[in-house]
């Protein structure tokens, strides 16, 4: 076992990056947190670099051993590709310039949902289970996997898969996620600010908002019941924005994505509430930076 105790992890969102030094508990040692660069991934890796020796310096890190990056984009094979959110269309190789700056670091580049599966499977609520997924539901739809103790490097967010509705071809991010039952709804003649708008009117049981979250639970369990047919994992971890109206939805997503797979003999989908929630980026990149050490 690795002697090392203090890892970089680097938590590149489209908004934010956070960079921090974390023990093997996750517990932050050190972090700064910057307004992502967006047209400029050079520039962006030199700030990435600032970060690291500020952080190193507070946390009395002389030598970096490992560094683990979350990346709100597309990453196979540790190479990152297209990231919209920072306007990186043709890719950028983060893990060369950090190969040739720290030449000791282990380093381990992934999309934000593939580390996010990661940190549940290792410390939060997926921990001891061989097969599992993590799924976030706020903006667009997030999703990883971890398949005998591992993650898969998915190439792309599990929103990304396609369903017809009403004669039209849409991500299904796009009618599912927390902005996209905004979208649902104005389809079905209902006007809503947001979600929360939307689960108040579900819960005052208002007919006109009955109507659309029929539709759209049917369809996020059955996007569920999908998912367990090519992986059959043991659990999911579920977070995002939508998770603060869970106790609206959680259960008919169970009743429906089983009976959808009932024929089958496949694991019972359970949906569990992610232990580290909508702020899982440093302790992803974290547990990321702990796993490098693993190879």
């Amino acid at each position: 076992m690795s002697t090392v105790e203090k890892a970089i992890a680097i938590d590149c969102g489209g908004t934010n990056l956070r960079v921090a030094v974390v023990d093997r508990e996750l517990n932050v040692l050190a972090v700064r947190r910057v307004p992502s660069l967006a047209n400029n991934p050079q520039k962006l890796y030199e700030i990435m670099k600032q970060l690291i020796s500020e952080v190193c310096q507070e946390a009395d890190v002389t030598n970096v051993e490992s560094i683990g990056m979350s990346m709100c984009g597309i990453v196979v094979h540790n190479k990152v590709g297209r990231v919209g959110n920072l306007g990186i269309e043709g890719g950028f190789d983060f893990e060369a310039l950090f190969n040739k700056d720290y030449p000791n670091a282990k380093i381990l580049i992934a999309n934000d949902g593939n580390c996010s599966a990661l940190v549940e499977a290792e410390y939060g609520v997926n921990k001891g289970l061989k097969d599992s997924a993590f799924v976030t539901i706020s903006t667009g739809i997030g999703l990883g996997i971890i398949h005998n103790h591992e993650m898969i490097d998915l190439p792309l967010e599990g929103g990304r898969t396609m369903s017809e509705y009403n004669g039209t071809i849409y991500e299904d991010e796009f009618l599912l996620s927390g902005n996209g039952i905004v979208h649902l709804a104005a389809m079905n003649d209902l006007t809503i600010v947001d979600g929360k708008d939307f689960f108040d009117g579900v819960r005052a049981r208002k007919p006109e908002y009955m109507r659309v979250y029929d539709i759209w639970i049917r369809r996020l369990g059955l996007w569920f019941a999908n998912i367990q047919l090519m992986f059959d994992v043991e659990q999911f971890a579920l977070s995002g924005g939508v998770m603060k109206s869970k106790d609206v939805f959680v259960t008919d997503i169970e009743r429906i994505a089983n009976a959808a797979i009932a024929t089958w003999r496949l694991n019972r989908i359970v949906l569990k509430e992610a232990k580290y929630g909508q702020d899982v980026g440093i302790a992803a990149a974290g547990a990321l930076a702990w796993h490098a050490l693993k190879d």
